[in-house]
């Protein structure tokens, strides 16, 4: 049987650094408690969740031979818009997502990720919550 997809292995390992985002390790908040891959797994608005997903994998028009690949994803904060300092919170949620990723190479024939664009969503759709989104890309050899 073969390996889990390199993709679904890259962003695991992306998954479990963020994990590491907790105010004793250094950071400014405590989001990697709630890091999910799916987001049916944040189901409570009152809660801070942090959800990764991919986006879509491309070839690396940069590189001339067709091994190299682009994967383009999402880290998706959510924080209930009940809270006093919600809005600060995602601004300190976007640093330390930036933080944690910062030169780090999740696997082998892997460069670092790299944080895109971030945007920060008020009340999304309606929802009750304000939400931060770290577009990220990860350039890997398959």
């Amino acid at each position: 049987m073969a390996d889990v997809a390199r993709t679904w292995a890259l962003l695991r390992r992306i998954a479990t650094r963020l994990t590491e985002i907790r105010i004793d390790n250094g950071y400014r908040t405590e989001v990697g408690t709630a890091v999910a891959l799916e987001p049916a797994q944040h189901s409570d608005d009152s809660l801070v969740g942090l959800t990764l997903a991919a986006l879509g994998i491309q070839r690396d028009t940069n590189q001339p031979h067709g091994r190299h690949r682009v994967l383009q994803a999402l880290a998706e904060a959510t924080l209930p818009v009940t809270l006093a300092d919600a809005h600060l919170r995602s601004h300190d949620i976007a640093a330390d997502i930036e933080d944690a990723l910062d030169a780090w190479i999740p696997l082998p024939n892997a460069l670092p990720v790299q944080v895109e664009d971030i945007v920060f969503l008020d009340r999304p759709e309606g929802l009750p919550v304000v939400a931060v989104q770290v577009a990220l890309t990860i350039r890997y050899r398959r």
